[in-house]
């Protein structure tokens, strides 16, 4: 007897419309098969054909997907598509068919309850009633003629999500989920029933760096759809409402499902960044900070994961700069990104490291590369590179001990403490320097008009950053801003500082006559 898939793969709409007691001869056999049916059957049967003749093409499953070269399938879209419709009936037809283990997960309880279970375009809405023989609102589940069983999981508590097994499962409004990589990991390690275990997601996108990965995975197949492709079935009132986001940034993600750039939405732009040619010489510092957050606190430790945050560091040098465009003798602080990286260090081997790096010295030499100069001996004078003036640490848990530490071996630090200001707050108090043009990186020595690669990861940290969750670490983003913090209260204040040309150069002349003089006496001219 052909099977359902035999029957529902079937081009029904090339049949002309006949009665059943007078079909043509070659479709008998169906005809006789069809009588051997149950009703179950014949419902499912109906139910298969009914949706393929109504479903837009992006609904139904692409063929990779279909033919298990990939074993994702994803529905990337704006609001209104018709998503959820389409997984419920993929979901729904593949456990009414196939007997199983089968999962929803979506951002809340109440998501898988009311929108994916018992939703107007849930699973209770396409799967034929005669076909549940059981339901469950508190889990919520299901229980399904041939024994399927459709369970509900949260996506906020993915520890659930540990033990229960699946032959496939679909994930709702995934870019929602509040701790996405954990439900997704732990939903995975129990996709291992069957031959041919899938997963299906569903989602409105948000620009995380969970989503750029799913959307990323070679495993999977992604459909990318708009609002529009579904208008004719959506409320005038809610089309109109939505359509006013068009050409906006809110547009391209809720109404096309694109995924923004991070940098976008952030509160500072790469273009605010001024690049430093690779070939210029470096200026001379007047004032070096390295700027610390330490790993861990008790908010930084996953205790789900046993996992924590690394520890950053970045070094920030501060000069004097006179703009091109700016009237002759008005010179303003500026401040360049030195040195910065990120790591995970147990608290002997941080200590180490503080105390090697706080020995090096930048800037003020021959070669126009950035390249710390090495710890100061006496055959390296001080007037090749500034070393570090201040070695800046947050006042919390860890960072605490480490302060006391260096106290220990001499070296004195600089304590941070943010108050109740949150990150994101931090970042606004300090945006001026990139608003006022005051912040340089280095160009690449190898790939011109970019800057150098190491500093790539602080640059997109703190132009990604619109809070938390925004991006997967923000510590250097943190460093950044305490080191900001400190250079516009404490050494930049004002930020301008006004220079008498005429002065200077006779205040420079008296300075060269002095040291002429000690070398004529045979004295050092740069003692003094």
């Amino acid at each position: 007897m052909p099977s359902l898939q035999q029957f529902s793969a079937f081009d029904y709409s090339a049949l002309p419309k006949v009665d059943l007691d007078d079909l043509p001869t070659e479709l008998e056999q169906y005809r006789q098969d069809l009588l051997e049916f149950t009703e179950e059957e014949l419902h499912l049967l109906r139910w298969r054909m009914m949706w393929k003749s109504l479903a837009r093409k992006k609904q139904l499953p692409p063929d990779e997907f279909e033919t298990l070269v990939k074993t994702i399938w994803g529905i990337r879209t704006g609001r209104g598509f018709g998503k959820t419709l389409a997984a419920s009936n993929w979901l729904g037809g593949q456990a009414a068919e196939v007997p199983g283990m089968y999962a929803v997960v979506a951002p809340t309880h109440d998501d898988v309850r009311y929108t994916c279970f018992e939703g107007p375009t849930g699973l209770y809405s396409v799967i034929p009633a005669c076909l549940i023989i059981d339901t469950n609102s508190q889990l919520p589940s299901c229980t399904l003629w041939n024994g399927s069983f459709i369970r509900g999981f949260a996506g906020d508590t993915p520890e659930r999500l540990r033990g229960p097994q699946h032959h496939a499962a679909w994930c709702d409004e995934i870019a929602s989920w509040k701790y996405p990589q954990d439900a997704w990991d732990n939903l995975w390690f129990g996709l291992r029933l069957g031959e041919a275990p899938r997963l299906m997601w569903t989602g409105t996108p948000k620009p995380t760096p969970f989503m750029r990965r799913l959307n990323a995975d070679p495993n999977g197949v992604v459909i990318v759809g708009s609002t529009y492709e579904n208008r004719e079935n959506l409320a005038k009132a809610f089309f109109d409402n939505v359509a006013k986001y068009e050409g906006t940034k809110v547009g391209r993600q809720e109404l096309w499902g694109e995924i923004l750039d991070p940098e976008e939405e952030g509160i500072i732009q790469r273009s605010h960044w001024r690049m430093w040619p690779a070939k210029r010489k470096l200026p001379k510092f007047q004032l070096i900070v390295m700027s610390l957050d330490t790993a861990y606190s008790e908010k930084q430790h996953d205790k789900k994961r046993q996992e924590v945050d690394p520890t950053a560091c970045s070094v920030w040098g501060m000069f004097e700069y006179e703009d091109d465009d700016i009237d002759e003798g008005l010179a303003q602080k500026h401040v360049m990104l030195l040195d910065c990286w990120e790591d995970w260090l147990k608290f002997p081997a941080l200590v180490k490291r503080v105390k090697r790096e706080r020995r090096l010295t930048y800037g003020d030499a021959d070669e126009p590369l950035l390249k710390p100069r090495g710890i100061r001996s006496a055959d390296k004078p001080r007037h090749q590179g500034q070393a570090i003036d201040i070695v800046l640490i947050e006042e919390k848990a860890s960072g605490k001990s480490l302060m006391q530490a260096l106290a220990v071996e001499g070296i004195l630090t600089h304590g941070y403490n943010p108050g109740k200001a949150d990150k994101l707050t931090r970042l606004h108090v300090v945006s001026p320097m990139w608003s006022h043009n005051r912040v340089w990186g280095i160009e690449s020595d190898k790939t011109k008009g970019e800057f150098k690669n190491w500093m790539d990861p602080l640059i997109t940290q703190v132009c990604s950053y619109i809070g938390e969750g925004s991006i997967e670490h923000d510590d250097l983003c943190d460093t950044t801003t305490q080191a900001m913090r400190v250079f516009m209260d404490k050494h930049i204040g004002a930020l301008t500082i006004k220079v008498d040309p005429l002065e200077t150069r006779r205040q420079q002349a008296r300075v060269d006559a002095e040291r002429a003089k000690k070398k004529r006496d045979g004295g050092n001219p740069y003692d003094g």
